[in-house]
């Protein structure tokens, strides 16, 4: 089996995913909840061969919205419940349904499979509360997402992943056709905004031979950066180098004992220091981002990642690498809230930032909370995207994750609806595009919009809009 096509399927799976993913957000975040009904039989090839179920059947067909559960297996009493809800509320319905419907006698195992990411964690504790010892219910292991079936998927063999991509394709097809359909003359349209922005990279990247004294430099940060370490790995010792030389930066990539950036090496006296001032090469991004090797592709999207980490930080925006996120800091660290202005509808003041007290003693600070979001970067017909996916981040020090993170993150998804996450997509994408130095090298473009239509009238979609322009002036 071929390493590189391994490598290649793998890759693939993880993209139509990711757009999968999207689709269904975009669609669900409107009310569009046919698309539960169209992945109730597309997703049956795949969890049969994932959760090795192979008499698996849509159980609507037998009874129209079978109460409760959408697939089952009753040869190898398993089942599903397919929802694009992710919320503990939706967990505990479709439980207290399995259990007033007595369908442990039918089935042993039930799994509620969210059509979007699922929360990061659901509490076992609530769910127990429901289930009373009725039937055995894992939250970690019975509620599943595309992220869990992609991880299945990569441990089965080369030919069963051929399969299973060429199922995802067709999912994301009917999904996309679905979307389509809401153009029909007879439905009002309307634009909705997607977390797709449009994203402009640097036009050429440099690559030069590392040439660095690895001893000296050792020796140098021991010495300024109280390092206690006895032989750091090639990275770190690349971003000691270039601390020593005067540059705190993370914007570049090592790839087979060569640097990859998007500053210009030429110019810069840092760079020049570390490497082989002879190799150094001036590329097309091109050259990299369309390589026929995915190594090199992906090699490019976290150079785009780690080059926005140094343009963000001059904003306040720093990067979690626990938590693979960006997040809000205060402008000043003794601010208790820091609000940064924005135009949706009309111009608003958004809280990305404030101390939390305690309650009981409200001179101690119980811990910091920050708007946060990932990103991702896409590749679609040389046109490159960025993914938004907006959450939020509990420290207690403005860096480190807070111990009660978890609850924290659970409680406060409970208090936001869909058209709140929303209304976050479009702040984060709004700040990206309007946040920028004349020395910046990527620069984002608006978000992607879609002309959709609804079961709602223009009227109600415009009131729906100045709603949530009114809730981001008062709410915060």
């Amino acid at each position: 089996m071929s390493l590189v096509k391994q490598v290649e399927i793998e890759n693939q799976l993880r993209e139509v995913i990711s757009r999968l993913i999207i689709e269904i957000d975009l669609a669900t975040n409107q009310g569009r909840l046919d698309v539960n009904l169209i992945s109730e039989d597309a997703w049956i090839p795949i969890l049969k061969e994932v959760y090795q179920c192979p008499n698996l059947t849509n159980l609507n067909r037998k009874h129209k919205n079978f109460p409760g559960i959408d697939l089952g297996d009753e040869q190898d009493r398993v089942a599903f419940q397919v929802t694009s809800s992710t919320d503990i509320e939706k967990v505990k319905s479709t439980l207290e349904q399995f259990k007033k419907r007595n369908y442990k006698n039918a089935f042993d195992e039930l799994y509620i499979f969210t059509l979007r990411a699922k929360q990061k964690s659901y509490s076992q504790d609530a769910i127990d509360k429901v289930v009373e010892g009725d039937f055995l219910f894992d939250a970690k292991e019975h509620i599943i997402d595309p992220g869990d079936i992609l991880a299945a998927i990569t441990g089965l063999r080369l030919p069963a992943q051929e399969r299973m991509l060429q199922e995802f394709r067709a999912i994301l097809g009917d999904v996309e056709a679905s979307v389509k359909e809401l153009n029909s003359p007879e439905n009002a349209p309307y634009i909705l905004v997607s977390n797709l922005i449009k994203v402009t990279p640097p036009s050429v990247l440099y690559v030069a031979e590392l040439c660095i004294d690895e001893e000296s430099t050792v020796a140098a940060a021991r010495r300024d950066f109280n390092y206690k370490g006895k032989h750091p790995n090639k990275h770190l010792l690349v971003r000691f180098a270039l601390q020593l030389a005067g540059l705190d930066c993370h914007g570049w990539v090592l790839h087979e004992n060569r640097i990859f950036s998007f500053y210009d090496m030429e110019k810069e006296s840092a760079f020049r220091s570390i490497v082989d001032i002879g190799s150094i090469e001036e590329l097309m991004t091109e050259d990299i981002s369309q390589h026929e090797l995915l190594e090199y592709q992906n090699l490019f999207k976290y150079l785009m990642k780690d080059t926005l980490r140094d343009q963000l930080i001059a904003f306040n925006v720093n990067w979690s690498k626990y938590q693979n996120q960006f997040y809000f800091l205060p402008d000043e660290q003794s601010s208790d809230q820091r609000r940064e202005e924005w135009i949706g509808k009309k111009l608003a003041r958004r809280r990305v930032y404030e101390r939390k007290y305690q309650t009981k003693d409200p001179s101690k600070v119980a811990f910091f909370k920050h708007l946060s979001f990932e990103i991702s970067f896409l590749d679609v017909d040389s046109q490159w995207y960025a993914t938004i996916t907006p959450s939020w981040y509990f420290t207690w020090n403005l860096y480190k994750r807070n111990r009660f993170h978890d609850d924290l993150l659970s409680k406060q998804k409970r208090l936001e609806h869909n058209h709140s996450v929303r209304d976050q997509v479009r702040f984060i994408g709004y700040f990206l595009a309007n946040k920028y130095n004349e020395t910046d090298l990527i620069s984002f473009g608006d978000l992607v919009e879609f002309q959709c239509l609804s079961n709602i009238s223009l009227e109600e979609n415009e009131e729906l809009e100045k709603s949530l322009d009114e809730e981001d002036v008062n709410a915060n």
